[in-house]
């Protein structure tokens, strides 16, 4: 069976992400001010950052766009952030006293639309330099192109092929589970997106670019967003047009065997046990997966999480994008 590319995702740490992608870049806006070169820094530092939350597995820079996020806060954070804004960053949400809120299960931030709309504007000025820009590709090839490519192929497949009708009940199916359903939403299915490389668009964290543009069309700020991401995206990938002919796969195509093999199903280990602790290696003394509070993380009696592989008395799942152990003994597969 042909292996699917994955990121190592988390949940919804998608903002500090964009937000840093767009600073990184702006900080080669015109102009001679201690901000200006206190972003360039940064930008020519994506090889030297560090992991700045304690309850994240650190894959970086083969992650999900959490653990990514976590690395860009190295870079700036969020008071810093606010400081240098001419706008409030948020008009509601979770994010105060200078931290950001990133496991809040009831409200999420709003951002200020003149906020983003800034942010935008600097990007645009920033990627106009085009000797900065071949002077940083070398490092956004490495760190964030991918993530970029796949927000990109999201939010335009569906503004192109679908009815806003439909877009809108993709982004309501995504609000109301709370970015927790990896089904397709009204027809909307990721696993049917590939990138050009023949990679798929596939995975939990593709849900959560999802969700991440499902917020920002609920808080008014997706068209100054997505101005913003694609000016950066464009710079470095001139040629990227979305159609649906280079990045949907025909239903028909899905089920020949180029992409599934010889038609073996995925493999999915099924939770029995209630309280089942997850572990970061197969042995009953590994540590546990834990919550930013330290409580440890139980998945549902009855909840199916990609079979990864199995070593002893465990299998390896993939638990919302990160590689942990269950034991076999309160488990059971399934295709």
């Amino acid at each position: 069976m042909k292996k699917l590319f994955t990121f190592s995702p988390r949940k919804i740490g998608l903002t500090i992400s964009v937000i840093a992608i767009a600073l990184t870049f702006s900080a080669f806006v015109s102009g001679d001010t201690d901000n200006t070169q206190r972003f360039k820094d940064a930008a020519l530092n994506l090889d030297k950052t560090y992991h700045t939350l304690t309850d994240e597995f650190d894959y970086w820079p083969e992650c999900g766009i959490r653990v990514t996020g976590s690395h860009l806060a190295s870079l700036i954070s969020l008071p810093e952030l606010e400081k240098m804004l001419p706008y409030p960053l948020y008009v509601s949400g979770p994010h105060r006293n200078g931290q950001w809120d990133l496991d809040n299960k009831d409200e999420f931030g709003h951002y200020n639309p003149k906020a983003i709309e800034y942010l935008a504007g600097l990007a645009k000025t920033v990627v106009s330099d085009r000797h900065f820009v071949k002077m940083s590709e070398p490092l956004v090839l490495k760190y964030l192109y991918r993530q970029m490519h796949i927000m990109m192929v999201i939010h335009d497949a569906l503004y192109t092929d679908f009815s806003k009708e439909t877009r809108e009940l993709v982004f309501n199916s995504s609000l109301e589970s709370k970015g927790e359903s990896y089904e397709a939403y009204n027809g909307f299915n990721l696993n049917q997106l590939r990138l050009e490389d023949g990679t798929y668009v596939y995975g939990n964290i593709d849900y959560r670019f999802l969700h991440f543009w499902a917020r920002r069309w609920a808080d008014g700020t997706i068209d100054q967003f997505y101005q913003g991401l694609s000016t950066v995206f464009k710079a470095y990938y001139p040629e990227y047009e979305y159609t649906n002919e280079a990045y949907w796969i025909p239903d028909e195509e899905m089920m020949e065997e180029e992409w599934y093999g010889d038609g073996e199903l995925d493999t999915y280990v099924v939770i029995d046990g209630s309280e089942l602790r997850l572990r970061l290696e197969p042995s009953t003394s590994a540590d546990t997966f834990k919550w930013g509070d330290g409580s440890n993380r139980h998945p549902k009696v009855g909840e199916r999480f990609l079979y990864l592989g199995e070593e002893g008395d465990f299998y390896q799942i993939d638990f919302h994008g990160h590689a942990l152990w269950v034991s076999k003994k309160f488990t059971h597969l399934e295709n």
